[in-house]
């Protein structure tokens, strides 16, 4: 303050705030406060009664006391006058709701909501409620979040989904007929991103003209199919330990693409041809759209390993390529081949284009300094050609002393590779599966799989 200035009065200090527009204050009210807190600035001053009501609604349960919950949030969608923009309720007691709002799907989709999220709170057991119909008809909804709900059996028969301006779907546990969850994505006409994380569907069908983006967490005896997706760049699977086929038949601009598995088990089928040990390079087996690939394969299997050449082959323009090394159950290894049989199939394999003449960046997750693996590492350092980066990222839980680490350094420092590359060491923590798929579908991150 400069000398012989009056300090400012307590009332000045408080309408400084009070001048900014109405704009910057919603922004306040919506981003930096609690709903909780922001019902209360009605009761500041005369020129604040208006401005909750007025500002389109962000609610999410948990910024919600918990011994309230049930009360406050009924409470605050049926008094809120404006718009909805966002409703989180990711601890949903769908009797207490009913109870305490009945038809409060219908003022969902009458408040225009554009941001939904509804995530039952179920027991393994319990017998999932039914998607309320104003939900699927609510046609200002941008992002639909459901979780532990089951869909209306014969969906794809009425005209019951209209959501035209849904840009981002995601189902978590839920009990839906395999035509139907077709029908739905078909319906959401501007689809962009899609998330599925457990789904009673045994045959999941993607065919959109606006898809970009799906990250599909298939259960058991589950098959994916990518039928006519003609804008999907990313696929993102997490593959189960059951049977599960995975199919690519029409995605021209498909960028991104993982976690391929070799176990025997997983199978993939690119248009006509289910990918076998010795698939060779061809037109009708090639996606050259791909860039950014993911694998996991247990070196120790000599099976997998051959299965990892195959795989490979099928993509020739990949630039960044991801294989994450994978244990099995003990006795499944106990009587694998040995090192040297490895090291034999690595020096007869033919030649795999995108190694030899593409691949710029390989990172290698939870690298264990098998001996296996570092056959594999030779191959590539004899045959890459263009090899920029290499990460191997050791897992901390597999790190039980320093000599290991120091022993893997020293085993990747002896490693010779043609373009001068060498190889950066990496331990850290195994990140966890909600991060994964969290990161997987935001496509603000060009490599989805990058550490």
């Amino acid at each position: 303050m400069a000398d012989g200035a009056a300090p400012l009065s307590a009332a000045v200090r408080r309408d400084r705030l009070s001048a900014l527009s109405d704009d910057l204050l919603h922004q306040i009210i919506t981003q930096y406060l609690p709903v909780t807190e922001a019902a209360k600035t009605a009761a500041l001053a005369r020129r604040w009664r208006h401005l909750w009501s007025s500002t389109p609604l962000v609610l999410r349960d948990a910024a919600v006391p918990e011994p309230a919950r049930d009360a406050l949030v009924p409470r605050v969608l049926a008094k809120h006058e404006g718009h909805f923009r966002t409703v989180a309720l990711h601890d949903l007691r769908l009797a207490s709701l009913d109870r305490e709002l009945p038809g409060w799907p219908r003022l969902l989709a009458a408040k225009h909501t554009q941001e939904l999220h509804l995530a039952n709170r179920c027991q393994a057991n319990d017998i999932l409620p039914l998607v309320p119909a104003d939900i699927l008809r609510c046609g200002s909804l941008e992002e639909l979040l459901l979780g532990s709900w089951a869909f209306p059996v014969d969906l794809s028969r009425g005209a019951g989904v209209s959501l035209p301006n849904l840009r981002q779907l995601t189902l978590v546990t839920a009990a839906i007929e395999d035509r139907d969850l077709q029908h739905l994505i078909t319906a959401c006409t501007a689809l962009e991103i899609l998330k599925l994380d457990g789904t009673t569907a045994k045959r999941i069908h993607l065919c959109s003209p606006s898809l970009r983006c799906a990250t599909v967490r298939l259960s058991r005896d589950e098959n994916l199919a990518v039928l006519d997706a003609p804008l999907l760049e990313r696929l993102v699977l997490f593959l189960p330990a059951t049977p599960a086929m995975v199919k690519i038949d029409h995605a021209a601009n498909l960028r991104v693409l993982g976690h391929l598995d070799t176990r025997r088990l997983h199978r993939l089928q690119i248009r006509d041809t289910v990918i076998e040990l010795n698939t060779m390079a061809s037109t009708s087996t090639a996606i050259p759209s791909v860039r950014i690939l993911a694998v996991t394969v247990n070196f120790i299997i000599l099976r997998e390993v051959k299965m990892l050449a195959s795989f490979l082959r099928c993509f020739p323009n990949i630039d960044t390529l991801h294989i994450e090394s994978a244990l099995h159950d003990p006795s499944v290894t106990a009587n694998e081949h040995s090192a040297e049989l490895h090291a034999s199939f690595w020096q007869e394999a033919s030649p795999v284009e995108c190694l030899r003449s593409r691949v710029k960046k390989m990172v290698i997750h939870e690298f264990r300094g098998d001996q296996n693996e570092f056959e594999f590492l030779k191959f590539v350092a004899m045959n890459s050609q263009e090899l920029q980066s290499l990460h191997v990222v050791l897992q901390e839980e597999n790190t039980s002393s320093t000599d290991k680490a120091n022993d893997t350094r020293e085993k990747l420092q002896s490693l010779r590779f043609q373009t001068g590359v060498s190889a950066v060491l990496l331990v850290l923590p195994k990140e966890d599966s909600i991060s994964s798929m969290q990161k997987a579908a935001d496509l603000t991150f060009h490599d989805p799989f990058r550490c």
